[in-house]
């Protein structure tokens, strides 16, 4: 596979942005009342600047693709460091390392979603090669397919897509 298509490595470029202002608390309130996935928000806005623009189709095949990882591994580690810090609290150093620990083994799990939808998307950027993607397009898939309230969906475009 060859990936010299890409312009950008998603991890890099997912990162960047998430430390950006207002992103990691708009991605956070997106999942807890909305059900969005954060790795797939960042890797429309990353597909974006890569040239590739998506429907609902192939937004449902990345879902798809990335659904055992995300169902086994990614959610479960996600639950047990919540469920540590809410019930065990972070002041005792031996709880707080171990949260820490299934923390780290959580963003190295998100990690691994990110690589399988960057390979799936140089696949597709193979087959059709970059072209111009209009600003927000992709998100605005998501959008409908979550169900957002048009005034959510304009407030995730403002904060993501202003880089």
């Amino acid at each position: 596979m060859n990936l010299a298509i890409l312009k950008s490595n998603l991890w890099d470029f997912a990162l960047w942005l998430y430390r950006q202002p207002g992103v990691e608390e708009l991605c956070l309130s997106l999942q807890d009342q909305w059900g969005a996935d954060v790795n797939i928000l960042l890797w429309l806005c990353w597909l974006e600047r890569e040239g590739l623009a998506l429907n609902e189709t192939r937004l449902h095949l990345a879902q798809a693709h990335i659904a055992p990882w995300k169902t086994e591994i990614v959610l479960p580690l996600r639950r047990m460091r919540q469920h540590i810090k809410r019930h065990y609290g972070t002041a005792i150093p031996a709880v707080e390392a171990s949260r820490k620990a299934i923390k780290a083994a959580e963003l190295q799990a998100e990690q691994a979603v990110q690589a399988k939808l960057e390979k799936l998307a140089s696949t597709w950027l193979a087959s059709a090669g970059p072209r111009p993607v209009a600003r927000g397009a992709n998100l605005a898939v998501y959008a409908r397919m979550l169900a957002l309230p048009e005034e959510v969906e304009q407030e995730a475009r403002h904060i993501l897509m202003r880089r």
